[in-house]
């Protein structure tokens, strides 16, 4: 995988691999190795550099800029341009180290007239047994919903503990904690969508 989006947003915001290192509680030298791709990042640094820098964790994931090919008019299919319709095909696959669910992204990146997407989609298949993520999680500045389509899930939000199946959903609001696990015997799908742009 390729981390090249960690050193441009560190420069992007004009931090030095001291100011990182010092602020995730990581060394100069692991950080440059992340950056040079000499090393792969466990998912607990990737959140702690991630909220270092400002963005999310999937933005870094998602490695060099994306070109993702939409179509300008329903009539003029046009690659690698902003537009308002992604394709099957040109949906943009995720994999999240140490976790063992596939997500896939449904919404384009940019819009035409340089306009930015305010939510994102994502279609994520868990495996039985799994969880989505390793640990309770929160997400500070966007809300996130859940359509359970396949499985049953063990639903935990803040204090709450639900068993929600297919057709229920799940609402989760921004800087709330929430994971949940797949309880069933077979693969459980869902459609995910967040308040925002999340790469």
């Amino acid at each position: 995988m390729n981390w090249n989006r960690i050193r441009e947003e560190r420069k992007k915001k004009g931090y030095t691999l001291a100011q990182v290192a010092r602020e995730t509680g990581y060394s100069i030298g692991y950080i440059s190795q992340l950056e040079r791709n000499q090393k792969e990042p466990s998912l607990a640094a990737l959140r702690k550099i991630a909220a270092c820098l400002g963005c999310s964790e999937v933005y870094l994931i998602m490695g060099q800029e994306n070109e993702t090919a939409v179509s300008h008019s329903p009539d003029q299919d046009t690659p690698y341009g902003p537009g308002y319709i992604l394709r099957r095909d040109q949906r943009v696959p995720m994999k999240i180290p140490e976790i063992d669910t596939a997500y896939s992204i449904f919404t384009p990146d940019r819009l035409p007239d340089n306009h930015k997407p305010c939510m994102t989609g994502l279609f994520v298949t868990l495996k039985p047994g799994c969880w989505v993520t390793e640990t309770m999680i929160l997400h500070q500045n966007m809300d996130e919903t859940v359509l359970i389509t396949e499985g049953q899930l063990e639903v935990h939000i803040g204090t709450h503990v639900y068993d929600a199946g297919a057709g229920d959903c799940l609402y989760i609001p921004q800087n709330t904690l929430h994971n949940y696990l797949n309880t069933g015997l077979k693969d459980a799908q869902c459609i995910v969508f967040f308040s925002d742009l999340i790469y």
